[in-house]
């Protein structure tokens, strides 16, 4: 697998084996859930790729992406809402992105990026963009000149002010709206703002030299300050009856901070999976009185199976060392499983000079009809060419 440095500090991966001739910090992967192909052609699909995905566009400021979708539906005859993956349909699109900027006196370079393996089957933001293909023009350069922020409050204008003004002077992308109020909302939310409205314009580009300027006007409606009505919490069938108040981290009359409730959910988590539920899963959604401005939080328990350990498949080591994970493991085959036995894993090789150079990746496997796990550990040397596997 090929990586790239990103300004955010993440990383791509990329579905093809080709290597591409440029870095694109302003479509960094992880943000985005995509994997550089462009300018290079790919090979070599993942298996179980989708065989048609969705489109999108990231820096054609000319256009919204509403138009510039219909453009290309007029010049491409039996073009949908998807594309197939395969290069030369990603190819075919392009060439008219090309010959469309062409006609406004650009010529343009364009790349395209495939949404990454881990974008496709993670979990993600309700509000996020869909995974999909996204085409962004290359050459010439599109950067942001300035972020126009508008809010009511200045109080709340201070706050906003680093994550409004983000990306401003760098590569624009329209991809990187969502980021910035997604950020935005956040921020808000932590000081109690749960109705918060935030919208994002664009204003025309305008052409500096051989590179083009696009301003944001970044509007505000924070709406009024909720504050908490009620907390109650149920510690579900291993803590019945527990009071559970002295984790809340806040009481009624207060502000919502950031992550309300987070450390009782953490604890809950951490408690039920000690005890073999490894598919616990802890409610927390809270309950929004808008006439009132008020909150309500009720945290529920739902515990699934017990689950116990069916088998366990350490690969990519000597027969000395796999009996070593094995005993450090301290899990064996008919206990109860315990994620925290992987924690300890990496804690005890990272001391154990039989394994120094060494990481390893683990795969918990769910039989949900039996309620066992069959766990694969596989291990690699640190900087080598080794790539984990997660199963």
């Amino acid at each position: 697998m090929l990586y790239y440095a990103c300004e955010v500090q993440c990383a791509v991966r990329t579905r093809s084996k080709s290597i591409c001739r440029f870095i694109a910090p302003a479509f960094c992967g992880l943000l985005l859930g995509t994997a550089i192909i462009g300018i290079a052609q790919s090979a070599e699909p993942v298996p179980n790729y989708p065989p048609h995905l969705p489109y999108s566009f990231g820096n054609f400021v000319w256009w919204s992406d509403n138009d510039l979708r219909a453009l290309l539906k007029k010049r491409l005859p039996g073009l949908g809402d998807e594309i197939s993956t395969t290069s030369a349909s990603m190819g075919r699109i392009r060439d008219a992105l090309k010959v469309l900027l062409k006609e406004k006196g650009i010529e343009a370079e364009i790349l395209s990026e495939e949404p990454s393996d881990f974008s496709l089957s993670g979990k993600r933001d309700p509000e996020a963009p869909e995974p999909s293909i996204q085409f962004s023009i290359l050459n010439p350069q599109i950067l942001l000149s300035k972020v126009d922020l508008k809010v009511e409050s200045e109080n709340l204008a201070s706050l906003l002010q680093d994550d409004a003004h983000w990306g401003e002077g760098k590569p624009y992308s329209a991809f990187g709206d969502w980021f910035r109020r997604s950020r935005i909302k956040e921020v808000l939310h932590q000081n109690g703002y749960l109705d918060a409205q935030i919208q994002i314009n664009r204003q025309p580009p305008v052409k500096d030299g051989d590179r083009y300027q696009v301003a944001l006007a970044v509007s505000v409606i924070a709406g009024p300050q909720y504050h908490v009505s009620s907390i109650t919490a149920d510690g579900g069938p291993l803590l019945a009856g527990r009071d559970l108040s002295p984790l809340f981290g806040m009481q009624d009359g207060d502000v919502p901070g950031r992550y309300p409730l987070a450390n009782l959910t953490s604890q809950l988590g951490g408690f039920y999976r000690h005890y073999g539920y490894a598919d616990v899963e802890i409610q927390n959604l809270p309950i929004l009185d808008h006439d009132h401005a008020l909150v309500s939080y009720h945290v529920n328990v739902i515990p699934g199976p017990v689950y116990h350990l069916r088998s366990i498949t350490v690969e990519k080591l000597s027969a000395e060392q796999e009996s070593k994970v094995r005993e450090l493991l301290g899990m064996k085959p008919g206990d109860i499983y315990l994620d925290e036995a992987i924690t300890g894993l990496y804690q005890k090789i990272a001391s154990d000079p039989l394994f120094k150079g060494y990481g390893f990746g683990f795969g918990p496997n769910r039989d949900k009809t039996a309620n066992v796990i069959d766990l694969s550990l596989t291990f690699y040397k640190e900087g080598g060419e080794s790539s984990v596997t997660v199963k």
